[in-house]
């Protein structure tokens, strides 16, 4: 009984020894993200023993990751007396360095707080071949820029971008910035989505009071300077509406009859005539009186109606416009009178 109580003694002394043994032991940290530019011991290995922990070298810039294989982890191990379960020459341990991003709109910002001349107004700030930047998360100052240039005619700016901390790689610590700033401005802008081939409407636009996009050429403020026209592309809500992104549409085609209305107090005219251009709704054109041989200007009401507007003085027309207009409706009517 004696002797089985001493075994049983040792046993549990063996238990609670092997126990203490295994709570000291080093864990491998198989990804492990870190915030400093140092990588330190417990970067790799958790549950390292008191005082164990130290700097083992520079870490990886902000956002790249480095890995440490098998090989150095058992050396580095070895090397500062970590007791490391599992031990494994095919181990691989993961180290990231936190960051954040410095994107389009932190550069804009920073070029606008560097050129007080552009004022409180709205703008846009467009960046060329930008590339956004990784910095360390508590940078509170990540970058510098040097040399703005900006020229308001044409609203191109240049800059030089530093690194607060440099990382020693000239081809990162600095790069130039370049873009174009737009003033804002009062345009007409679409209120919906529109697919190639609409006829706007009043109903399909809206003003912006402040719109400070690009502009690649000339941008309406009007209403009814686009009331009528056609979408040569499809269109998103919100986009300026462009010269560029619009055509007239043609309700009356040149040599189409029509009736020319003429309106004052008091008097109401109409005569038949024929169109010497294309128009679109609201359009002036030139029309032929068929009776009178006279030429006028008026606008387009509609496919059929011309209207035109007191003060407009009509000018003769020679023969050969006579003919050549006049000649599609004689051979209608010989091809009405044969089939009778």
């Amino acid at each position: 009984m004696r002797k089985r109580g001493v075994i049983g003694g040792i046993f549990a002394a063996g238990l609670i020894a092997t126990s203490v043994a295994h709570s000291q032991a080093a864990t491998l940290r198989n990804a492990s993200v870190i915030t400093s530019g140092t990588v330190r011991l417990s970067d790799l290995f958790a549950d390292l023993d008191p005082g164990q922990d130290r700097a083992l070298g520079p870490g990886p810039a902000p956002g790249a990751s480095i890995q440490v294989g098998g090989a150095q982890l058992l050396a580095i191990a070895d090397q500062y007396g970590v007791d490391w379960l599992d031990q494994s020459p095919n181990a691989v341990a993961t180290i990231t360095r936190a960051s954040r991003v410095l994107d389009q709109a932190y550069f804009a910002d920073l070029i606008r707080q560097n050129l007080p001349e552009l004022g409180n107004g709205p703008v846009s700030i467009d960046l060329r071949d930008f590339h956004p930047m990784m910095v360390a998360p508590d940078d509170p100052k990540p970058v510098v820029l040097s040399d703005v240039k900006w020229d308001q005619r044409s609203g191109w700016f240049s800059a030089t971008v530093y690194r607060g901390q440099p990382s020693g790689d000239i081809t990162q610590d600095s790069f130039m910035l370049t873009g174009v700033i737009h003033a804002a401005r009062r345009l007409l802008v679409y209120a919906h989505a529109l697919p190639a081939g609409s006829v706007i409407s009043a109903s399909d636009v809206q003003i912006d009071e402040s719109y400070a996009g690009h502009i690649s050429s000339r941008a309406y403020t009007e209403e009814a300077d686009i009331d009528g026209m056609t979408v040569t592309h499809g269109v998103v809500a919100g986009s300026p509406v462009l010269d560029q992104d619009l055509h007239r549409t043609v309700l009356m085609h040149k040599g189409d009859p029509a009736m020319i209305t003429f309106a004052a107090p008091g008097v109401h005219l109409t005569a038949t005539g024929r169109a010497l251009e294309d128009g679109g709704a609201g359009q002036y054109i030139r029309i032929l009186n068929v009776s009178s041989g006279m030429i006028v200007t008026g606008r387009v009401v509609n496919a059929s109606e011309i209207e035109v507007e007191a003060g407009s003085n009509p000018v003769p027309s020679d023969g050969n416009t006579l003919r050549r207009l006049t000649a599609p409706a004689r051979n209608a009517s010989r091809a009405d009178l044969s089939l009778r």
